[in-house]
Order: C-alpha cells, then structure tokens, then sequence
C-alpha cells in the first residue's frame, strides 16, 4: 500500500467553539447566550473579564453563521432590590427606588371581594 486509506493522528480540524441547543430549538442550561445586536440572533460568550466589582466585560460570538458578527458587551451594575444577608461597608451598592420595586401579585379571583371561598358551591 502507498499511504491509502491512513489517517493521520489528530483531529483533522480545529473547532474550540462549542455551541449546543437542546432538541427542538431551546437554549442548553449550561450555556451563556446574549443577543446579537446586528441579527438578533443567539451569541455565545466565549470569555468575560472582570472590570471592578459592578462590571464585567463578555467577548461573544454570533450563533448566525451569515452574520458571524464577534464583538464585546458590557453588564454593569445598577441597583439592588433586596440588600441581601450579607454586610459588606466597604461596598456601596445603590438601593432601587421603593416606586421601582418590581412586586409579585396573586392572580385576580372572580367575585364580588375577589377572594376563593372553600364554602362555596361548586
């Protein structure tokens, strides 16, 4: 034989960039994905750099292989909702405005007082 049918060892190309969807379309769990502010399509973050302690930079990656769009982004810090347990005065963390506050509300019930009674007919 003259070399036919030998595969070389090694990989026979090089694809460090792992992105995977579960079935169907939906966004794996273990994947960070951003929005691509050309196509809007799915972006990967390949690395993230810690600026200060509020900062931090993304270096992402376009999913869409007709943008191919690398860029960076930026998420910043803005205000807490809730202090949390932990003290920390050499931290000075903002607190959201009491009128900002997001609140979760039960869903409305029918009625005349929109409560559920337990005694009435069914």
């Amino acid at each position: 034989m003259s070399g036919e049918g030998i595969l070389r060892g090694g990989p026979l190309i090089h694809a460090p960039l792992d992105f995977r969807l579960r079935s169907g379309g939906a966004l794996s769990k273990d994947s960070a994905l951003i929005t691509c502010p050309k196509c809007e399509a799915p972006a990967f973050i390949r690395r993230s750099t810690r600026v200060t302690v509020t900062v931090k930079h993304l270096h992402a990656h376009c999913t869409n292989t007709g943008c191919g769009h690398t860029f960076m982004s930026e998420i910043v810090f803005v205000h807490s909702f809730n202090p949390g347990l932990i003290d920390r005065p050499d931290l000075n963390l903002p607190q959201c405005p009491a009128d900002q506050i997001p609140h979760v509300l039960p869903p409305k019930r029918d009625g005349p007082d929109d409560q559920m009674s337990m005694f009435a007919p069914a």
